[in-house]
């Protein structure tokens, strides 16, 4: 057979352009194309509204820019880590239904939609009633996985986690404890990682009341960013996977364009 190695251009010229010529080479750039346009279009792509993900970034200025749903510039990241998780999401969506199945009873809620507050939802993985804690699976590299153990899951996770609680709370579920379970995207699964600490409804409710305050401040006199669209650089940017963001733009000096990140 014939081997391909598919080495990408520079980051604005676009898809994948392969090494070698021939019939491995148009499958390769066949593959990266048809991957890319199914990730842009998946569900989590295509959200608009903001959910319980993205509510607790250290990152104002990047809160900012959601709630406003500012055109991204940041959109040729490579979408494979997240189809890997939307897999293995499904995977243990299936596996977990099968179990209520063998037990003969619903233990585990599987896949709920949640009503946090107002227009805000989410989708939680799975909720144990036999323990009363809601639980998020997370699919992680190695490196971030060590992280994860050394450090704890942020902010952001666990921000995330306390507003799942709070959404089954209000499904009328009694909530305990709320837990995340970090599965290494390569390797065993007995190389899991779970961070877990008692449900706090206060830690969903600050962080909220902290979208709220971004909120009044973007309805304040000047600070309307479809009128002045550099009001974006008044709210801070802190450093919340920068590369990643919707909105980098590495050596940006009008805010309305794009943020040049932290710092």
């Amino acid at each position: 057979g014939q081997a391909v190695t598919v080495a990408f251009s520079q980051p604005d010229a676009g898809w994948a352009t392969p090494a070698l010529s021939g019939l491995a080479a148009a499958i390769a750039t066949n593959v990266v194309q048809t991957v890319k346009q199914a990730g842009q279009n998946a569900p989590r792509s295509l959200q608009r509204t903001i959910g319980p993900s993205e509510i607790g970034t250290p990152c104002v200025r990047r809160l900012a820019y959601k709630l406003c749903d500012w055109p991204t510039v940041n959109t040729d990241s490579d979408p494979w880590a997240s189809i890997i998780g939307t897999a293995v999401h499904a995977w243990m969506e299936e596996t977990f239904r099968a179990e209520n199945e063998r037990l003969g009873q619903e233990r585990y809620v599987v896949e709920r939609r949640l009503h946090i507050r107002g227009n805000i939802y989410g989708n939680a993985d799975l909720f144990d009633r036999a323990h009363g804690v809601n639980i998020d699976w997370k699919i992680t590299s190695p490196d971030r996985l060590k992280k994860y153990r050394q450090n704890g899951p942020g902010q952001q996770y666990r921000v995330q986690a306390h507003l799942y609680g709070l959404g089954q709370e209000n499904a009328g579920e009694q909530v305990n404890d709320v837990a995340i379970v970090f599965l290494p995207r390569g390797g065993r699964i007995d190389g899991l990682h779970v961070w877990a600490e008692p449900y706090d409804r206060q830690v969903a409710l600050d962080a909220l009341q902290r979208l709220d305050n971004v909120l009044t401040l973007l309805h304040q006199p000047g600070m309307d960013p479809g009128e002045n669209p550099d009001a974006f650089a008044y709210f801070p940017a802190s450093d919340a996977y920068c590369t990643f963001c919707p909105w980098f733009q590495p050596g940006s000096t009008n805010a309305g364009a794009g943020c040049p990140g932290a710092g």
